[in-house]
């Protein structure tokens, strides 16, 4: 171990997006085999669920809406610090509120290299500055190289959800009311994204499910807006973060955008189909392991912004260059 933890054990900070709190899951889980480790983990309230029974957690600060707030938020920090005076602190978020704690933290203070300005230099320039170094580390090498001295493979990094075998079991009875006296395998598919741009039209997903329909059971998951007339079954809007994450486990395959849903899949062991638009694999956050696959397409102004905001002035986005055919022919060769 790079630095030394008194009594083993430190506060990690973490607050979003969703999907690089699910990423951080697989790093604590390896630092806590590695090193027997304990970690108190400071979240946003909504995010807390998804370290529910994982081995390296001794403790959780759920942070909600209004705390966060900063007329509120200097006060939850001094009670914070106060707290856990004892610990070091581990920022993995290296933003505004994770700098403001630190700036009272009572002991050491350790923060991930986030590499802002090179993200930037590879953004403005359109990839001609910054490539490789970005490639070299992604989001959880960079995490977990806070503790360790190598750099560590991405395999033995990946997220991880520690669902029950009573959550599991509610999932599969849940699955088969939906889907009754069918032994087609179940396509989830996540249609929504945080910014619009990282995600397809509607009519897309529409016409995607209805070509799908006959080769597999479709089932709609997340929380968003779904039209009523889309094919297949929808538990969207009616699940909640774990119960999602056990229903995702029992489906065969996950079709989905770059969204927090996809990283949940990666963590409960199936196979992911995610589309990618206008993020690329240099941020650091694009899943990893032997059963995701992802479709892309290159355009020179490809990566547009840092998190998909960007709202997109060509034409054709390069997400929407993705075929439907294309997808559709890799939806049915992952579940065959």
């Amino acid at each position: 171990m790079k630095i030394s933890l008194p009594n083993n054990t430190a506060v990690v900070f973490r607050l979003s997006a969703m999907g690089d709190v699910t990423l951080l899951s697989g790093v604590l889980a390896y630092w806590h085999e590695q090193f027997q480790t304990k970690f108190i983990l400071i979240t946003r309230k909504e995010f807390a669920p998804l370290f529910e029974n994982h081995p390296a957690i001794a403790g959780i600060e759920p942070l909600s809406k209004e705390n966060l707030a900063y007329k509120d938020y200097n006060q939850i920090c001094k009670k914070l610090a106060d707290k856990y005076a004892d610990f070091p602190l581990l920022d993995l978020h290296a933003s505004t509120r994770s700098r403001l704690l630190a700036r009272i933290w009572k002991t050491s203070v350790y923060r991930y290299n986030k590499m802002p300005i090179l993200r930037r230099l590879f953004l403005w320039t359109k990839g001609k500055i910054g490539k490789s170094a970005l490639l070299e580390k992604n989001v959880c090498q960079r995490y977990a190289s806070l503790l360790c001295e190598e750099n560590i493979a991405r395999s033995l990094l990946k997220p991880q959800i520690f669902l029950t075998p009573e959550e599991k079991n509610t999932a599969q009875t849940a699955l088969a009311e939906l889907f009754p006296e069918n032994s087609k395998k179940i396509l989830a598919i996540h249609p929504f994204a945080t910014h619009s741009a990282k995600t397809l039209p509607m009519p897309r997903w529409q016409e995607i499910a209805e070509k799908l329909s006959s080769d597999c059971q479709i089932l709609f998951v997340g929380l968003g807006d779904l039209p009523e007339n889309m094919p297949g079954k929808s538990l969207v809007n009616k699940t909640s973060l774990r119960e999602l994450c056990a229903i995702l486990s029992q489906c065969s395959l996950l079709l989905t955008g770059d969204s927090g849903p996809m990283h949940l899949a990666n963590a409960v062991d199936i196979p992911l189909l995610a589309l990618f638009g206008p993020t690329t694999r240099e941020w650091g956050f694009f899943p990893e392991g032997e059963h995701v696959h992802i479709l892309q397409k290159d355009m020179p102004c490809r990566p547009c912004s840092l998190h998909g905001k960007q709202k997109c002035t060509q034409e054709i986005s390069c997400l929407e260059k993705i075929s439907t055919e294309e997808i559709i022919q890799q939806v049915k060769t992952l579940l065959s």
